[in-house]
């Protein structure tokens, strides 16, 4: 019996201290991962800017945040470099400021998250704050194909297995920044199940002598097709690539050619 007794102790003994240990080991990654709601260092050096997503009318579609940062140097917004883990409780913020005129008569809200973040486990939390905030809007959220070239396979495993999980009707997933390489496409592949839309780099098209094109925009779209996912071509500047999207019949493009990014403070028009 007094075996037993001992056994039972030492028994709750050892299951308290895993489970302290755990908590302890929670709190700490909660406190020292950046990426959701960390936001040293981004009071002033950056920003987010939004940019529209016109459909082939060039009438207003959705609406896209895109976080710059400021060159000290230059006196100037560009592209942050090296910004992995960006704090997405700016973002949210950001959103509140938005034109109501804006943000009242679009379809489509997007912000950028990177791996680490989709995989952080407040990711969930990020999601439905921001869905708070945006009402009736639909969320989609946009994963760079670069950063998925750049992840692991475990880390690929788990955002297909996160995205499945997704709710569609209340949030889209989009994967940005596709390029004409067969690498590309026999990487994404499998993801095409489990979103909504593939946003791709016309620049990565063009045709030219010093540059290879592995698979053509309508054959990416053909495959598309096949799992309901919407085209949305991007980085469009000039005349002609406006008319390769209007050959192919892509209904919803994004780039200068309708509309620079702008900061949201400043009232986007």
């Amino acid at each position: 019996m007094n075996d037993l007794k001992t056994f039972l102790f030492w028994t709750f003994v050892i299951f308290t201290v895993v489970c302290v240990f755990f908590c302890i080991e929670a709190t700490i990654r909660y406190q020292s991962k950046v990426g959701i709601d960390d936001e040293h260092g981004f009071g002033s050096k950056y920003e987010y800017f939004g940019q529209p997503i016109c459909n082939n009318k060039g009438k207003l579609y959705g609406y896209e945040l895109l976080l710059r940062e400021f060159d000290q140097q230059d006196k100037r917004w560009r592209l942050p470099v090296g910004v992995a883990n960006f704090p997405l409780s700016k973002a949210v913020y950001t959103i509140r400021q938005i034109d109501p005129q804006i943000i009242d008569n679009i379809h489509l809200l997007a912000i950028n998250m990177t791996v680490n973040q989709i995989t952080d486990f407040r990711a969930a939390y990020f999601i439905s704050w921001v869905r708070g905030v945006i009402n009736n809007q639909q969320l989609m959220i946009e994963i760079d194909a670069a950063d998925l070239r750049q992840a692991s396979p475990l880390q690929r495993h788990r955002v297909r297995r996160l995205l499945k999980g997704v709710d569609r009707q209340a949030v889209k997933v989009s994967i940005e920044n596709v390029d004409s390489t067969q690498r590309t496409y026999k990487l994404l592949e499998p993801f095409l199940p489990e979103i909504d839309y593939l946003k791709f780099n016309v620049r990565a098209f063009d045709k030219s002598p010093n540059h290879w094109i592995d698979i053509t925009l309508a054959q990416w779209q053909r495959r598309a097709q096949k799992d309901n996912v919407v085209v949305i071509v991007g980085k469009i500047e000039d005349q002609a690539q406006v008319q390769l999207a209007d050959q192919l019949n892509i209904g919803l493009r994004q780039g200068y050619a309708y509309g620079q990014p702008a900061r949201v403070q400043q009232k986007h028009k």
